[in-house]
């Protein structure tokens, strides 16, 4: 738990970080932004492959790894003297970062009775709450005493040096149990066609004088992508498949990290709330962005809701509760738009809602889906979609931003537009939950 609170310190810490980034390497806006996509494009390439090494090789060395990257990559940010170094360092950094939460999962899961598996897998969606809300007062302060974003970097250090040296003595080394050999051709087409894929939307996203790129980027991905299937169909029985593709083939795992994928989605609005309070109640901007306060303690109750109802009422029930009522705040921000004070209200009912759907729920049952031999792969396939969902979202909600603008400024409808695709994406999940095939000893 302490480690989930320590790595998850970055997503909260950054953007009080990004403007002195901006200006210590004088980035334009797109620049700026590869300091966040670099860490998402990371995380999306290393997870599928953390999830796999820990099958593998056991979860041990796996995490030894990752802190070990971690450390690379924070020394490496925080010592950089040109942005492209940087950005090598903050790729690092997400290469340590990808497997952290889907190995603590995986733990927690193993070690939890069945009844009580939602409640032991919230713990980590709270320590990650908890830590996102203490990230901006923390790095804030740093700044505040150093002047410096490279102290948060460095502070980090030592941190990372004690979690790995505590966990080289005091994690048992675990045995594996079938020796595999490693999809070498699975990893490196799959992670290719991901990667690809994610360049595409980045650049997608920001500029449309980069189409050749764009074109380029879609190509090689699917190119890459029929490869992999190809491949993987092929697979001799000593070999580990990339992914759980006896998993894909079930309706009830497929549907889930779709569900993840809607998930990662809705995340992807809270990116654009200080600039909503900023624009039209025209608080400063960073004052603007402790409104996202409510937000974050609404996603640390969430997160011990979920694990409660899984627990009690069954996956089905947790989901659609879920569900419903994103779509519930989401309807009534879009109806009060006008009233900070009631934005606030109901932005911690969206934050409880999103904590509900997202911290243990659908991470319990990839987990009872796929059983001990494939778990890692299985939670580590949804963590995947959700990185996917949260990549494409900010193009669909910027679109509908730009639909909302008068004169290229944005109004209450650019915003109000922001939040029925919210709307609309309750709806499309509760599409997704209704079909699920739960076995019937999950759903009670």
């Amino acid at each position: 738990m302490v480690i989930v609170f320590i790595t998850q310190l970055d997503g909260g810490a950054l953007p009080t970080m990004l403007p002195a980034i901006t200006r210590s390497f004088d980035l334009s806006t797109m620049g700026s932004s590869w300091v966040v996509g670099i860490y998402t494009l990371g995380l999306v390439a290393a997870t599928p492959i953390t999830s796999n090494l820990s099958d593998s090789h056991g979860r041990r060395k796996v995490f030894l790894w990752e802190l070990a990257l971690w450390f690379c990559g924070c020394l490496i940010s925080a010592l950089a003297p040109v942005f492209p170094v940087m950005l090598l360092g903050r790729f690092i950094q997400s290469a340590g970062d990808s497997g952290i939460m889907v190995l603590s999962m995986s733990v927690l899961l193993e070690q939890a009775r069945h009844d009580n598996q939602g409640r032991r897998v919230s713990r980590v969606g709270v320590i990650a709450g908890l830590s996102a809300m203490v990230a901006p007062v923390f790095s804030g302060m740093l700044m505040g005493f150093t002047h410096s974003w490279r102290a948060y970097f460095l502070v980090m250090l030592p941190f990372l040096l004690v979690l790995f040296l505590l966990t080289w003595k005091l994690m048992g080394k675990e045995k594996v149990g079938k020796h595999w050999d490693t999809d070498y051709l699975g990893l490196t087409s799959f992670t290719l066609a991901l990667t690809c894929l994610m360049v595409g939307i980045t650049f997608l996203r920001q500029e449309r004088a980069y189409l050749p790129l764009i074109l380029g980027c879609l190509l090689v991905s699917l190119v890459s992508g029929a490869v992999f299937i190809w491949h993987e169909r092929r697979l001799l029985g000593t070999v580990m498949p990339f992914l759980p593709m006896n998993l894909l083939r079930k309706p009830a795992y497929t549907l889930t990290i779709l569900l993840g994928m809607v998930g990662g989605m809705f995340f992807s609005l809270f990116t654009y709330i200080p600039t909503y309070v900023h624009t039209i109640f025209g608080l400063p901007i960073r004052s603007a962005g402790t409104v996202m306060t409510a937000v974050g303690l609404g996603s640390i109750i969430g997160s011990w809701l979920g694990g409660l109802l899984i627990d009690r009422w069954g996956e089905r029930f947790t989901l659609v509760f879920s569900s419903s009522l994103i779509g519930l705040a989401s309807l009534a921000i879009t109806l009060t738009l006008w009233s900070l004070p009631l934005f606030v209200l109901f932005s911690l009912a969206l934050g409880i809602a999103m904590g509900s759907l997202m911290s243990a729920p659908l991470q319990v049952i990839v987990g009872r889906l796929a059983g001990q031999d494939q778990r890692m792969q299985a939670i580590g396939g949804l963590s995947t979609t959700k990185k996917i969902g949260t990549a494409i979202a900010p193009l669909i909600f910027a679109l509908a931003i730009e639909a909302g603008k008068v004169g290229g400024t944005a109004t209450l409808g650019s915003y109000r537009n922001m939040f029925l695709i919210s709307c609309g994406l309750a709806v499309l999940s509760l599409l997704i939950i209704i079909p699920i095939p739960f076995a019937s000893k999950e759903q009670s």
